[in-house]
């Protein structure tokens, strides 16, 4: 599903665009939510990362994720030519395609109630869709693995629609690609990151913050009731 960089126009492709006329959206953030960022209790995907290459797989902290990131995530560069030189100076030489697998298998663990609840979900009638800070690489990866597990209706990327999830801007451009447009309070977003809950709830939709700990079943189940209930937006 490559788009044109940094762009939130044009024709989506048939994976991208929402199926049918929709009253009411679950969207769920991926990273922290639908995937378990400490992998079952392993620990993060550095971990792995430089057991396999023998390498302080931290270091990318200074040379990728604090310079080129958002660029990268906001679909403005991509992630093979920053990764790149971000090996280079750090003198690893793994190589570009072979630390991207690494790193995205790694990270590639769900969190199986977030996983079995939305597929039950999903059974009784609630559209999926992810809503994510994604660069075009891994979001392709991550389709491609939860395909099997869940039926994603849409999808609404940084990378797609060149903004992050804590900027205003991201909600209007994620709306009009889900087919969301005038939903409102009818959209359903949970998302593990409170700046994100909380920008998405100023702009109109119903937003629950996600923890392990919390009961954010009962609140999801909840927010979805009142929403099939509830007039669109005008």
């Amino acid at each position: 599903m490559r788009r044109a960089q940094n762009s939130d126009a044009g024709p989506l492709s048939d994976e991208e665009r929402p199926q049918g006329n929709i009253r009411t959206l679950l969207a769920l953030d991926v990273d922290g939510v639908i995937l378990d960022p400490q992998r079952g209790g392993r620990g993060r995907w550095q971990i792995a990362f430089g057991e396999r290459f023998g390498v302080d797989a931290g270091r990318l902290d200074d040379t990728l994720f604090a310079t080129a990131w958002l660029d990268v995530i906001t679909g403005k560069r991509p992630v093979e030519s920053a990764l790149h030189e971000a090996l280079q100076e750090l003198g690893w030489g793994m190589g570009v395609d072979a630390a991207l697998q690494c790193w995205f298998e790694e990270d590639f663990v769900t969190a199986p109630a977030v996983v079995a609840w939305a597929a039950a979900w999903s059974q009784r009638g609630i559209p999926l869709a992810l809503v994510s800070n994604q660069e075009p690489r891994r979001a392709r990866f991550i389709l491609d693995r939860l395909a099997p597990l869940l039926p994603i209706g849409g999808v609404a990327f940084s990378g797609d629609v060149g903004v992050v999830k804590n900027d205003p801007a991201f909600y209007d451009r994620a709306e009009r690609r889900l087919g969301a447009v005038g939903l409102g309070r009818s959209v359903v977003f949970l998302d593990d990151t409170p700046s994100n809950v909380e920008t998405a709830a100023r702009h109109g939709w119903t937003a629950i913050h996600f923890a392990k700990d919390k009961d954010w079943q009962r609140e999801v189940a909840a927010a979805l009731q009142q929403a099939r209930g509830s007039p669109a937006r005008s």
